[in-house]
């Protein structure tokens, strides 16, 4: 988001190129008294983040928090993602299908865990993350973060059950097709000998139900527009 125009306080903070916890009381105070209230107020928020590399750790609650209200409380409809949502954050915080910082992971994440649902194209976009971290030409924020191993490890495995937490019905882990072949592109990839012992146990309580709505896709999860702005189909 290379050359939005911020206005004061943002304009100020931008210019600096960092963000401490004084910043913040200026932004809830004369940015967003209200807390984030519009597309053009989220799309301000991101472009401060992506202007500064310097931040604290108030900033990375703030951020999260602030744009997870908005999501999921402050646009129709209310409590939930639906595709129009998703398909806005995903190309919003991703390029090229990879989430681009650890910052828009927890966004995310805590996200997909503040909604009451979320549709399987979100789900298996975040599971995708760990996809992508395994392959040849590993990129990703979670790339980054995860412990280097050629298994699933524990890390992942928290990382799995924060997507899929609402997912488990008797034993079994209900997945749609989509979401399943996620996770069996992960296990391909990774080495079967360098796995944690719960990974197994995970393929194996998978199964799938039909969604018709839902198509699988042999190609990227998205396609990234650096440009895009928020629609109005998701706006409040």
């Amino acid at each position: 988001m290379s050359g939005f125009r911020f206005s004061f306080p943002a304009c100020v903070i931008a210019g600096k190129g960092r963000i401490v916890a004084d910043d913040i009381l200026m932004l809830r105070k004369y940015a967003f008294p209200d807390g984030i209230c519009s597309s053009e107020d989220a799309l301000a928020l991101l472009a401060l983040n992506d202007s500064c590399p310097g931040q604290s750790a108030e900033w990375s609650t703030y951020f999260v928090e602030s744009l997870t209200a908005y999501l999921v409380r402050g646009t129709e409809p209310i409590g939930r993602i639906d595709d129009a949502k998703a398909g806005w954050l995903m190309r919003t915080i991703a390029a090229d299908g990879a989430v681009r910082s650890a910052l828009e992971l927890e966004l995310l994440l805590h996200a997909m865990e503040v909604a009451s649902d979320v549709p399987e194209s979100l789900s298996a976009f975040a599971l995708d993350q760990i996809r992508l971290a395994l392959e040849p030409g590993a990129r990703g924020a979670y790339r980054s973060i995860r412990p280097a191993s050629a298994g699933i490890t524990a890390f992942d495995l928290t990382y799995i059950w924060r997507i899929l937490r609402g997912a488990t019905e008797r034993g079994r882990l209900m997945l749609s097709p989509v979401e399943a072949l996620v996770l069996r592109g992960i296990d391909e990839l990774a080495d079967a000998e360098a796995h944690h012992p719960a990974w197994r146990e995970i393929i194996a309580a998978v199964t799938t139900y039909e969604r018709p709505k839902e198509v699988l896709r042999s190609g990227p999860w998205l396609v990234t527009d650096a440009g895009h702005r928020l629609t109005q189909e998701v706006a409040a």
